[in-house]
């Protein structure tokens, strides 16, 4: 197994199982450090994008990390979608920040590791928001009602049928017709 997916897999049982490194106290007078659910999202944060550290800089974190937020929302939100031609190319973009001397193999790489990075990314933010879905989704419905090149959402309603919101009622059946 590939050493950064044996990392990642070990990192996120050990996130799953609730297992986390010790931590020196807070110094006196410092700002509170975060508790309950907003402290597993700081140290889930950290968790994948020190595992990113090794493959990509820090611009190319942010994006991936980005990216993972349009992929949460699109799986917890009924009415949301990410748009896959604005997400191909906000891959590509990303990709296009690495190593301009880059052989096909480290290239080849690197796209895997963005597309693992980001599968981890997208599971840590559905995993930290499931429990405040509707919030989530509300500020993820801010994001779409901006400029439509300024999010990676489809504009308009969804068009897949795992993530359309149900009709109110089936439509009615053409009524056969009478024989003579």
């Amino acid at each position: 197994m590939h050493p950064i997916r044996h990392l990642a897999l070990v990192s996120g049982l050990a996130i799953l199982a609730g297992c986390s490194p010790a931590k020196a106290p807070d110094a006196p007078g410092s700002a509170s450090a975060p508790t309950g659910r907003d402290a597993a999202r700081v140290e889930t944060g950290h968790v994948v994008t020190g595992l990113m550290a090794h493959s990509f800089n820090a611009e190319q974190q942010g994006r991936i990390l980005n990216m993972g937020y349009y992929m949460a929302a699109s799986a917890l939100c009924a009415d949301l979608e990410v748009d896959a031609q604005k997400l191909g190319r906000a891959v590509e973009a990303t990709l296009a920040l690495g190593p301009a001397d880059a052989t096909e193999a480290q290239k080849r790489s690197q796209h895997e590791a963005l597309l693992m990075f980001l599968g981890m990314s997208s599971g840590a933010l559905i995993g930290s928001h499931v429990e405040d879905k509707a919030a989530f989704c509300d500020d993820a419905k801010k994001l779409q009602g901006g400029a439509p090149e300024t999010h990676l959402f489809v504009a308009g309603a969804p068009s897949a049928p795992s993530t359309a919101p149900l009709p109110a009622e089936p439509p009615a059946a053409p009524a056969a017709p009478a024989k003579p």
